[in-house]
């Protein structure tokens, strides 16, 4: 089931947040794994570059640079690098 949920089933320019995007069967997709954010910066997802799971829960709306800041610090301690698109922690 999992691999069919992480099946690309569209790519292009996402209407509502004005990127390109690739989507699966309800998460977002990209070269490092699989995902979702949420209202106000929570993130949930998967790196299967990493080996690692990762959620951040807010109760403060802002961007998601925080969940970003935490993860990429975690690839740091497991010696992955950072982010795709992203600078170091």
């Amino acid at each position: 089931m999992l691999s069919e949920a992480i099946t690309p089933q569209c790519t292009g320019i996402d209407r509502v947040i004005g990127e390109n995007s690739t989507w699966g069967l309800g998460f977002g997709l990209d070269e490092d794994g699989y995902g979702m954010g949420g209202l106000g910066g929570s993130y949930g997802g998967m790196s299967t570059i990493g080996g690692y799971a990762a959620g951040f829960l807010t109760g403060t709306a802002g961007s998601h640079d925080r969940g970003v800041m935490l993860e990429n610090t975690l690839r740091d301690c497991l010696g992955v690098p950072p982010l795709p698109g992203t600078d170091a922690p």
